[in-house]
């Protein structure tokens, strides 16, 4: 099927506009195409929002470095290709630098369509990049976001110290600046406002009875309760409905200690945002530390409790990570946990100490999470790569480190990510570490990677045998491998069947 494509083109003459639109034309395109060769017309077609635009150096009464100027005042990322017939080197380059995608001279035209396509491909490619940097970063501030929570809960010295850090957190994560925690308190039997910020700080009616309103039927019931807009919701007390502004919707969620609620989390959020499913989730992860905080009751078992649960969520998200990373690559399924599973051995077989074991597990299986950053063009592509291709892909270890280093649990993990691609002699990427410069257990991963790898079908070949695998690693030790790494290696794979 044709690809449809919506093209502005800047040319004074009709016929030169009319060859480019027959260009594309004969690539496969589905042109829908307009052309203007003033500034006014120009700024009007804007408005159309064009896929491309292909511009003449030079008009009568506009230029295309004119075009090109106002789509970078109007900080607008439409691709734009220079098409001329006069347009020197120098002015070329110049265009480059200030935002053009590429230039084509006019009696070379036949090259358009090669070109246009090469510029789709590259803004699809920075689209893609984009949107799994936007997601990955999302989710990292989601966890990083639990993870602080569940530190002030170890650290703060009072009640009310952890609950305001708990609601300030929680409306950090959600972007917005109005919320409440509800308290039981058993002797009144009453739901009252513990901390507060933003409109609920006006609420004169702060205490609750269960089942009274919203807050006390979450309560009572034990079930969330999700409101389009408060001052409409017809759950809302008849006492309390003047104080409650308009245009607020929001969620809200009891909080559970033990198998009983002991409060309500209140979070509210201006129209027309509403709370969306994944922020319903952070909600749900955040009550259940939230517990623990209201309640405090075996305050040391519940955190060591907690700690052990978040870290198993940590690593359950983990995990995710890597399954979503291998879902882009069937050819690497599996691949992940294999050599987490092999790295971890060898690592103990090493005399790695076990505290340092449960960071070897997370970098390994996120040890390419920087290929979020690589387009499935690269990263699924059936054959070689190009030099440039394989650039991009040298540059995962660093998308990786810029990922995941804002993350403070994750650090120690790191090295495994950033590291496993360096060579015991210095060739490696992306720092060129030396030897003993590679820290070890990027040294025992690197032996492992290579050596699954090799075993496993790729796009562009079929699997090695083992044995033309394993000779490979003795023949790369001392030079991609640490000698020490290979030998103990060896030793494993010969002794263990279950990795043969």
């Amino acid at each position: 099927m044709d690809q449809p494509l919506s093209v502005l083109i800047v040319e004074d003459i009709p016929d030169d506009a009319e060859l480019m639109a027959m260009r594309l034309e004969e690539e496969g395109f589905n042109l829908k195409w307009q052309r203007v060769e003033t500034e006014n017309e120009f700024i009007a077609a804007l408005e159309n929002a064009p896929d491309l635009i292909l511009a003449d150096w030079t008009l009568p009464r506009f230029s295309g470095m004119q075009a090109l100027e106002l789509l970078n005042k109007r900080n607008l990322r439409i691709p734009f290709i220079l098409v001329s017939g006069s347009i020197g080197e120098e002015a070329a380059i110049n265009a480059l630098h200030r935002g053009a995608s590429d230039y084509i001279l006019k009696d070379r035209s036949k090259r358009l369509g090669q070109a246009v396509r090469r510029t789709l491909d590259s803004k699809r490619y920075l689209q893609e990049k984009e949107q799994a940097e936007t997601e990955l970063k999302k989710r990292l501030t989601e966890l990083e976001s639990l993870y602080f929570i569940s530190t002030a809960l170890r650290n703060a010295n009072t009640s009310i110290e952890l609950l305001n850090i708990l609601l300030d957190e929680t409306l950090k994560a959600l972007s917005t600046d109005a919320g409440a925690i509800w308290y039981f308190d058993q002797s009144d039997n009453k739901l009252c406002i513990a901390v507060a910020r933003g409109w609920f700080l006006s609420l004169q009616e702060n205490c609750l009875k269960p089942n009274e309103g919203i807050v006390g039927k979450v309560f009572a019931s034990g079930k969330p309760h999700i409101t389009s807009e408060y001052a409409c919701d017809k759950q809302a007390i008849t006492k309390i409905l003047p104080e409650l502004p308009k245009g607020w919707g929001g969620a809200c969620l009891p909080i559970y200690s033990a198998d009983s609620v002991v409060g309500v989390i209140d979070i509210s959020v201006p129209l027309p945002r509403e709370i969306n499913p994944e922020e319903y989730k952070l909600l749900n992860s955040i009550c259940e530390m939230a517990g623990i905080a209201v309640q405090r009751i075996s305050l040391f078992e519940e955190l060591q409790a907690s700690e052990a649960d978040l870290a198993s969520a940590y690593d359950e998200t983990i995990r995710g990570w890597a399954d979503a990373l291998e879902l882009r690559d069937h050819e690497t399924e599996g691949h992940s946990e294999r050599v987490t599973e092999l790295t971890i051995t060898l690592a103990r077989k090493m005399g790695i100490p076990e505290d340092k074991i449960v960071n070897i597990y997370r970098g390994s299986l996120l040890h390419d999470i920087g290929k979020m950053g690589v387009s499935d063009t690269i990263l699924l592509k059936p054959g070689p790569l190009t030099d440039r291709e394989w650039e991009t892909m040298h540059h995962h270890p660093l998308y990786a480190y810029e990922m995941l280093a804002p993350i403070a649990y994750l650090k120690p993990a790191l090295i495994i990510p950033y590291c496993h691609h360096e060579k015991y002699d210095g060739t490696g990427y992306p720092r060129g570490l030396k030897g003993e410069e590679i820290p070890l257990e990027a040294r025992i991963f690197a032996v492992v990677d290579v050596f699954d790898a090799l075993i496993s079908d790729r796009p562009y070949r079929l699997a090695w045998s083992r044995k033309d695998a394993l000779d490979h690693i003795k023949k790369e030790s001392g030079t991609h491998f640490d000698p020490q790494v290979v030998a103990l290696f060896l030793e494993l794979i010969n002794d263990n069947k279950k990795f043969t």
